[in-house]
């Protein structure tokens, strides 16, 4: 639908490691006319949730404290991303002559609007946190896949929480996981571009878990890379809408992995999936 409106992807990814530790962000910026800079909005999201976040990782040391950094890193993460559009907007005034001129000067924010979905890992912690939709799910080391964090209430699969709003942290939702206790394999974070597209509303994100540490461990990470491309399409031509995700794993996951196929033809099941890949 973006293509066929001439619209620009409204989705941003973004992710840092150095190996011990790692930081992810996925942004999806709103389609309505009156968010008509939201491609710049998710892009800045992306940026400062990796920003701050790689700020405070090396901090996540313990579980009993982890999530008071969180909440402060969330704090931070929309501080900066309201500074760097309001710093975009001075380099970049509205158009007078738009007839979106006046709502944009009342609520400057507004035209950036995005979501976020964020993830940072250090030793044993992994943080998640998120405003808005799109989904975060973890995969256990036996092979079951949980939501990340508890439903946002206020999701109606129409409207969405948002950055832009007054107060975007009242719809935080984060979640400290100690993956000692959890034993986490896997998790990915994507946006609702890739939910929205399946049949099964309720199950899609656990076969997709399950099927990705199958192949990370059957066929290896580096596979599931080469496959990436392909296996987002689909989603997103069906959805008619930006597809994406972000996939942190152990880098053990693919210890095992031989030439073995896994599944017909070695292809993913439905639902497709992707990681650190964007398609319009």
């Amino acid at each position: 639908m973006h293509l066929r409106d001439e619209l620009p992807l409204q989705d941003a990814v973004l992710t840092w490691t150095d190996g011990a530790q790692a930081v992810a962000a996925v942004a999806d910026g709103h389609g309505h006319k009156a968010h008509f800079r939201s491609d710049i909005g998710s892009a800045l999201a992306a940026v400062s949730a990796v920003e701050e976040l790689r700020r405070i990782v090396g901090e996540l040391t313990d579980p009993e404290t982890a999530g008071d950094i969180v909440t402060s890193a969330a704090e931070a993460i929309v501080d900066t991303w309201v500074t760097k559009v309001r710093h975009h907007i001075e380099a970049n005034p509205f158009d007078a002559a738009d007839e979106r001129y006046d709502a944009a000067v009342n609520d400057p924010l507004r035209p950036y609007g995005t979501t976020l979905l964020a993830a940072a890992v250090s030793g044993d912690l992994l943080v998640v946190l998120q405003i808005g939709d799109g989904d975060a799910v973890l995969v256990t080391d036996q092979g079951e896949a949980l939501r990340a964090v508890p439903d946002d209430p206020d999701l109606d699969g129409v409207r969405t929480s948002s950055l832009c709003e007054p107060e975007p942290l009242r719809a935080l939702r984060s979640a400290v996981i100690d993956t000692r206790v959890e034993d986490v394999a896997l998790m990915f974070l994507c946006t609702d571009g890739f939910g929205t597209s399946r049949v099964d509303a309720g199950g899609w994100w656990r076969q997709t878990g399950e099927q990705l540490v199958d192949f990370g461990r059957t066929r290896g990470l580096e596979w599931i890379r080469e496959q990436l491309p392909q296996w987002l399409e689909e989603p997103a031509q069906i959805g008619g809408d930006d597809t994406s995700m972000v996939i942190i794993a152990r880098s053990n996951l693919g210890a095992g992995a031989t030439d073995r196929p896994t599944g017909p033809g070695g292809t993913l099941s439905r639902p497709e999936l992707a990681d650190t890949l964007d398609a319009p």
